[in-house]
């Protein structure tokens, strides 16, 4: 049975904010994809649990977005309800810092700086939202937010607010149980991080350090969803897609970066089947090349993903 009922709709359209056939791509670092049947913008948690309990009682399927980064939505668009979360706010306490899941990664690392704290240098390079990093387990600099996570609040629709720790979420390599596990569906809320107390200024010297080094090996200023291709095991997955020739290769206006082998732009006008191709071209080459299976980060979302 459809979830398009005359009640379902009208409950949807009388949701305080609620836009209708909204555009999504503007809302993605990759600037691709169709529009939502549905969507909200929403920073307070109350709100949220409100949208996805009664999206669950009535059997409407919904999607949560942060800063969209990782990202590719399908030309289709979304069904259902895409709930953007941008609760951004933040508390020191001590070398602890809880943070809202729509607060992005880039300026946590700015304010636990400012705090004196070390430890979250490394996230200064996770371009996602606190939420989205929970959720893959997102890292730079082969340091990940796992190693500092001690709690993180979430919303299970049908069981209300839950306190997780770290081994709850059976993080793996860009992955937890909130992506690929029993969490699937769940809202992260708020996560705490453990840090240690350092000097602020080395941290901040540090992360523009890292901040330049990775603008000069990566399309950072392009529209891009950041890294492709999980690395598989002992290898660099821009290592072997540069070795397999396939920089410069092209799908449409989706170009595999001449800078990073890891990373596909958006040339301008790329869709999602665009891109989508890209990647099938580039698994099967380096497959036939080296005989290795590389692996998608990338979420495909959407109507025929």
């Amino acid at each position: 049975m459809s979830w398009r009922t005359r009640s379902n709709l009208a409950w949807l359209r009388a949701l305080p904010g609620i836009a209708e056939d909204e555009p999504l791509a503007s809302r993605t670092s990759f600037g691709i994809g169709g529009p939502a049947d549905f969507f909200l913008e929403l920073g307070r948690p109350e709100a949220i649990e409100k949208a996805l309990e009664g999206s669950r009682e009535r059997g409407i399927p919904y999607l949560l977005l942060g800063a969209g980064t990782n990202l590719l939505i399908a030309d289709r668009g979304v069904e259902g309800l895409v709930v953007r979360v941008v609760n951004r706010e933040h508390q020191v306490d001590g070398t602890r810092v809880r943070a809202g899941a729509g607060l992005k990664m880039m300026r946590l690392a700015r304010i636990v700086a400012d705090a004196n704290l070390r430890g979250f240098e490394f996230a200064i390079g996770v371009p996602g939202t606190v939420g989205g990093a929970v959720y893959q387990d997102a890292g730079c600099w082969g340091k990940e937010i796992r190693e500092v996570l001690v709690e993180v609040e979430g919303y299970v629709p049908g069981r209300g607010v839950q306190q997780w720790k770290p081994n709850d979420l059976h993080f793996g390599y860009r992955t937890s149980a909130l992506r690929e596990g029993p969490l699937q569906g769940a809202l992260v809320v708020t996560a705490t991080v453990q840090l240690t107390r350092g000097d602020g200024e080395e941290a901040k010297q540090l992360m523009t350090r890292l901040t330049r080094e990775r603008n000069e090996t990566q399309p950072i200023k392009t529209k891009n969803c950041g890294s492709v291709f999980k690395n598989p095991k002992g290898d660099s997955a821009g290592r072997l897609v540069q070795a397999a020739g396939l920089k410069g290769a092209r799908q449409g206006a989706a170009v595999v970066s001449t800078l990073h082998g890891n990373f596909i732009v958006n040339e301008g006008g790329a869709t999602a089947a665009d891109v989508r191709k890209l990647i099938e071209h580039v698994m099967a080459e380096v497959k036939r090349r080296f005989g290795v299976d590389l692996e998608p980060e990338v979420e495909m979302v959407g109507r025929g993903q």
